[in-house]
């Protein structure tokens, strides 16, 4: 009777031990699947992108986390279905557990890049950035990169100037940052704000707004500067904190903020964003040229200047006053495009070395060939060929941009 109960009981460990191997194994493999798919989604969105979310990167998956393990039984017990069906339900968890380990120690920062950027895009692909599980994903994806690679975590700007802009360290220019302070009420960013133009130099109160697309002036401030605004002047809808205003666009030589300056720049000719404390508003084309850190509770606004280049991408400043179009029918043969960019300066302003570039929806960014000048109120053109597509699916069927990768006044 005892041994009768004993061998009971050796059975029924044995059978509980298998059914763990086999879930220890279901669940190995499945974590070795998903992180084999985000390494492969990262390489092949580097490297060969067409590949990226085609069948190919599921295929590699199942070969690395299924197929070897069962080519391992198979070499090893051919010919022995019973041993074999054995085999597989503890080699998976062997053989995915050792590669797991060894990754982890090998190559822990490629582990953890890939899981950060990749961990989601399974369910991100499918069902969106917002469903539950794309941010179930992505925030296992970055918890296991942290714990794999703790270097490789980004950690939030300091919350003092000297830790802040050491993160920036090489960037920006340092010497030259500004600390400016909330107005008293606690509700506004102004600062002093000079402005050259042909009639000299101005120095005026302006307020920060996050929400304007361009910088604007006056009437009267454009007068003083000696700075003309035609009737004919380029037409911009921007916006503004306060909504969008339509106005004209003048060309404004340079800016100052601090120590700072900011040349060649489109701005607003905006009458009614002037009050009694500012005359103006500072737009996105000027404080993209900052590092911006907004500290509410020390009531300030710190700015840190990149570092000035020798010539500066003024393409957002240029883009309003040109007109783009794609000269006579676009079309595609052969998956391939060959299109020529007309590109019509508005402005009254000589621009040089344009390039265009053509943005289609479901496929490549395409830069056109550089034009050297196009005089006010002349036409340049770029060519512009290379692989694209048309196709789209649903609302982007069809659709492409045109706009400036690079221009300069």
């Amino acid at each position: 009777m005892r041994g009768d109960l004993t061998s009971t009981a050796q059975a029924i460990g044995s059978a509980l031990l298998w059914v763990l191997v086999a879930m220890g194994s279901l669940a190995t493999t499945l974590v070795a699947f998903w992180i084999v798919l985000a390494l492969a989604k990262a390489a092949l969105a580097r490297d060969a992108a067409v590949l990226a979310g085609g069948p190919w990167i599921w295929l590699l998956g199942l070969v690395a986390t299924v197929g070897l393990p069962l080519a391992l039984a198979m070499w090893k017990y051919h010919g022995e279905p019973r041993r074999l069906s054995r085999a597989m339900v503890w080699l998976p968890f062997a053989v995915n557990g050792c590669g797991l380990a060894l990754a982890s120690q090998v190559i822990p920062d490629v582990l953890g890049s890939a899981l950060r950027g990749h961990g989601a895009w399974v369910a991100a692909d499918r069902l969106g950035d917002s469903h539950a599980a794309t941010r179930v994903m992505s925030a296992l994806g970055h918890d296991a990169a942290d714990r794999l690679d703790p270097a490789g975590v980004v950690m939030p700007a300091g919350s003092t100037l000297e830790e802040w802009t050491a993160q920036a360290d090489g960037q920006v220019e340092r010497d030259k940052a500004l600390a400016v302070p909330f107005t008293e009420e606690g509700t506004a960013i102004l600062m002093d704000v000079g402005f050259d133009g042909p009639g000299g130099r101005l120095t005026l109160p302006y307020l920060f707004d996050t929400g304007a697309s361009f910088t604007t002036i006056s009437s009267a401030t454009a007068a003083k500067l000696g700075i003309p605004v035609p009737e004919d002047a380029p037409m911009l809808t921007f916006n503004t904190a306060s909504g969008p205003r339509e106005s004209r666009m003048v060309y404004l030589p340079s800016l100052w903020i601090g120590d700072v300056q900011i040349r060649s720049l489109l701005v607003s000719v905006c009458d009614g964003c002037v009050n009694e404390r500012h005359h103006g508003l500072l737009g996105h084309n000027v404080m993209r040229e900052f590092y911006a850190q907004i500290d509410f509770k020390n009531q300030r606004m710190v700015l840190l200047p990149r570092v000035a280049q020798t010539r500066g991408n003024r393409a957002y400043d240029i883009e309003p006053v040109v007109e783009l179009k794609v000269e006579g029918t676009a079309e595609v043969w052969l998956g391939r495009v060959r299109w020529v960019v007309r590109v019509h300066n508005r402005g009254s302003v000589p621009i040089r070395d344009v390039v265009p570039v053509v943005k289609f929806a479901d496929g490549p960014v395409l830069r056109g060939k550089p034009i050297d000048e196009i005089a006010p109120g002349a036409v340049g053109r770029s060519l512009v060929e290379g692989r694209a597509t048309l196709e789209g699916k649903g609302a982007s069927k069809g659709h492409y941009t045109l706009g400036l990768a690079e221009a300069f006044w």
